[in-house]
């Protein structure tokens, strides 16, 4: 009935997953257009952060029911991580030094059992946050947009720890590149 051709169903089957394994990760940064600046404020290397604080939008919060494998201090800890790493950050909280608030917008987990089974076919894992520079005074430095979205599973790429790891990770890569004027273009 067939012959030697493929069936149809093979062909399309064939481009979701490739549709899906090129989606598989994403991240990037959205700089803001309004008036508020933008210039990365920690450009110079002798410019020190006092703290890093993360809150969650109230909209994000409402999601946390759905999303119990997401940690705002795991978070904020591997920000403050990769901020001490490039000597951005004072080893303790200081008041006299500009505050990085990281506020998130959306978040998304998925189960174990759905991300191993079913992949990038149950959608992504993700972070959406703003990340605001503000000094001792309040006043705005610099505020961007950062998200990280991981949607492969698999037994490899389908554990907790796996995804959220690379969530976290990706998140503050992101937010120091940008902070600093090392981001790509």
């Amino acid at each position: 009935m067939y012959g030697s051709r493929p069936h149809f169903t093979v062909y399309w089957l064939a481009a979701v997953f490739i549709a899906g394994a090129l989606q598989g990760c994403a991240s990037g940064v959205t700089r803001s257009t309004d008036s508020a600046p933008s210039k990365p404020y920690f450009a110079d290397s002798s410019t020190k952060a006092g703290n890093v604080l993360v809150s969650l939008t109230p909209e994000a919060q409402a999601k946390l029911a759905d999303n119990l494998k997401f940690d705002q201090e795991k978070l904020r800890s591997t920000i403050r991580r990769a901020l001490e790493a490039k000597n951005l950050i004072s080893p303790a909280p200081e008041a006299s030094l500009p505050v990085i608030e990281v506020v998130v917008r959306d978040v998304r987990t998925r189960s174990n059992f759905t991300a191993v089974a079913f992949g990038f076919l149950a959608g992504n894992d993700h972070i959406n946050g703003d990340v605001v520079v503000r000094d001792p005074g309040g006043r705005e430095l610099q505020r961007f947009g950062v998200s990280a979205a991981y949607a492969l599973g698999g037994l490899g790429g389908g554990q907790d720890d796996a995804r959220m790891g690379w969530l976290y990770e990706t998140f503050a890569k992101h937010t120091v590149e940008e902070l600093t004027g090392t981001a790509a273009p």
